[in-house]
């Protein structure tokens, strides 16, 4: 189970960290030559940060998202 923990949020934080590293470059810089390489300069920052956070925040998450979609028991 923590070998699965750990791909998946491996791997949904490297989409999302990327994507946002991505959108926030754009943003800031504009798309020229360089935008790669200061987009992955960004996400190198960026997903380490997004995996740990994943790896802390994930179960707190599902917890909460299973508390508000659940309706109260009895009902």
């Amino acid at each position: 189970m923590i070998r699965w923990r750990l791909v998946y949020s491996g791997l949904l934080s490297a989409g999302m960290s990327g994507l946002v590293a991505l959108i926030v470059t754009i943003l800031n810089t504009g798309i020229d030559a360089g935008l790669v390489l200061r987009w992955l300069a960004a996400w190198a920052i960026a997903f380490p940060v997004a995996w740990f956070a994943a790896l802390f925040w994930g179960p707190f998450a599902r917890r909460l998202a299973l508390r508000i979609t659940q309706p109260p028991a009895g009902e």
